[in-house]
């Protein structure tokens, strides 16, 4: 899988660091009022120092993980400058843009693969860059003053600023299609640091914060579930797997940020992200496998091939892949099938010419049958919380030719 630094869940560690260290200096600066009152008292002046001692570890602890996260930020709004640059542009075709953004990735960024020739991609992405980098630096103004709330009304109307903008770009996009990715990150970006701002403002400001950041979540869903709907399982398993895989952290992130924020306001409250929200399942891996480029095969498989079948397993593959009756199914009437025909199930761009390792077959073939479809399909599903099943491709019956 492509090794990203995820921006959703940067950017909530980050927000709920800066809740905390807000809260924080608030009770630090009681607990030194109280020691000031309390110094005729020894007992209750070692207390209330303990007390300040252990707060003002837990700051230092948290203006780290705060400084750990926000340089992370910065690596992660690269990609989306140079995601955007590349998927606009009309230079070459989704899967070369992918596999050109995949190397520089590797690389940190320090090569670049292919120049965009595109001068409106690079426009797009020259403004796109200018615009998040005004506000990433006020929020990080905000951040070393706290607890001033200075820069408070300044990384508002910045916040507010870009999410105007990247509400612009995306309506000028069709829903679902892939360049809107890096857009719907930035604004994550914007509605997270204004609802920062909210947060430590207070008051009825906070009522703001978890309105702008309930209303993103359900975008964002609406979004990961128009960019899956008609998409085969190779398109989001093997061409770009990247996407989904990024709106499901930045839902995962915002949605654990919203819930922390509502319910958990004790100033002694840990925020932590376990190791299974940390990770991504999304089923296909194996057959991430199938595609891997440079692999050499002792017998490959062309998709022009016919693929016997000579077993009752065979069979009885065959009947779930073409949605046979299996009452009625006559065994003498499909003793081979296409390679290309299961290719294309899965969404292979061009079947006719495409092909796999001989012993990869069986994976091949479980992951062309509906039921496999269905089951990613219903994982999406769960992740996301969405009403109803996102129609993937393949779900529906294929043609298969004799």
């Amino acid at each position: 899988m492509f090794n990203i630094a995820n921006l959703g869940v940067n950017i909530l560690n980050l927000g709920v660091g800066i809740y905390n260290s807000v809260q924080l200096h608030k009770v630090k600066k009681k607990l030194d009022r109280n020691q000031e009152q309390l110094q005729s008292c020894v007992e209750k002046l070692d207390i209330n120092h303990e007390q300040v001692q252990a707060l003002s570890d837990k700051l230092e602890r948290n203006h780290k993980q705060i400084q750990t996260c926000f340089n992370s930020i910065q690596n992660a709004l690269t990609v989306q400058h140079r995601t955007l640059e590349l998927l606009v542009c009309n230079q070459c075709n989704l899967a070369q843009q992918m596999n050109i953004l995949r190397e520089e990735m590797r690389t940190g960024f320090q090569n670049v693969v292919e120049e965009v020739k595109d001068l409106e991609a690079r426009r797009c992405r020259e403004e796109f860059q200018a615009r998040t980098f005004l506000l990433l630096k006020t929020y990080e103004r905000f951040i070393y003053i706290l607890p001033e709330l200075l820069e408070a009304d300044q990384l508002i109307q910045r916040a507010e600023d870009l999410e105007a903008w990247l509400r612009t770009q995306l309506n000028r996009i069709e829903i679902g299609k892939p360049e809107r990715l890096p857009l719907m990150v930035a604004l994550a970006f914007s509605v997270r640091a204004k609802a920062d701002a909210f947060e430590a403002k207070g008051g009825d400001y906070t009522n703001f914060a978890n309105k702008d950041i309930g209303l993103l979540i359900n975008q964002l869903r609406d979004e990961a579930s128009a960019f899956c709907e008609g998409r085969s399982l190779y398109t989001l398993g093997v061409e770009m797997p990247e996407i989904l895989y990024q709106y499901t952290f930045l839902n995962r992130s915002l949605c654990k940020g919203y819930e922390f924020q509502k319910k958990v306001k004790q100033v002694d409250s840990e925020f932590i992200f376990s190791k299974e929200e940390l990770n991504w399942d999304d089923g296909m891996e194996e057959l991430r496998e199938l595609f891997q480029p440079n692999i050499e095969h002792t017998e490959f498989l062309g998709g022009n091939q016919d693929i016997k079948l000579n077993t009752m397993a065979d069979y009885d593959w065959y009947i779930g892949f073409a949605n046979q009756d299996r009452l009625t199914f006559n065994v003498h009437s499909h003793p081979s099938i296409k390679l290309s025909h299961i290719l294309q199930r899965i969404g292979h761009p061009e079947p006719q010419t495409g092909g796999i390792g001989k012993t990869k077959l069986n994976t091949l073939m479980v992951f062309a049958l509906p039921e496999t479809i269905d089951k990613i399909s219903q994982l999406i599903k769960k992740e996301f919380e969405l009403e109803s099943l996102p129609k993937l491709r393949g779900l529906k019956n294929l043609d298969i030719q004799k």
